[in-house]
């Protein structure tokens, strides 16, 4: 019984707790990262203010998704017309390459977002799991 609530908890806070907090989830990082698929998207909105985010939408298995995207890219800045950056909607949807997870449609973001060394990810990835397995085993103990 212990071990099946500490999977339980596990995934609770590995899904639910990290992404409140503004964490992103590290399982859903391997899967953009090693196990995405290509589609497009069309970029409908971008917002400057306090930061860089753009709104995509796109569909996969006749399934309709929009998702954000938050930091400064600038390859992903230069795709839109000058005259319609930070304008919010845009008038003319541009057209992206995005990357997707196949088991979870809406794990997404642009081909040409943010990249670290792998190294760096990593280390991201490792730091996260284990901020999980030390607040799991502080609470669940035998």
């Amino acid at each position: 019984m212990y071990y099946l609530k500490f999977v339980l908890l596990f995934f609770v806070l590995t899904f639910f707790v990290l992404p409140l907090f503004n964490i992103e989830d590290p399982l859903r990082t391997i899967a953009l990262r090693y196990f995405s698929s290509q589609t497009e998207a069309n970029l409908v909105e971008h917002i400057c203010k306090p930061d860089r985010t753009y709104w995509y939408e796109y569909d996969v298995a006749s399934s309709h998704y929009r998702q954000r995207y938050d930091g400064y890219v600038e390859r992903l800045d230069a795709k839109i017309p000058e005259n319609y950056r930070c304008q919010g909607k845009l008038t003319e949807p541009t057209r992206i390459d995005i990357k997707y997870f196949g088991g979870f449609s809406y794990w997404s973001e642009p081909v040409e977002s943010i990249q670290e060394s792998i190294v760096i990810i990593w280390m991201y990835i490792l730091i996260k799991l284990g901020g999980v397995f030390i607040l799991l085993w502080t609470f669940l103990r035998k």
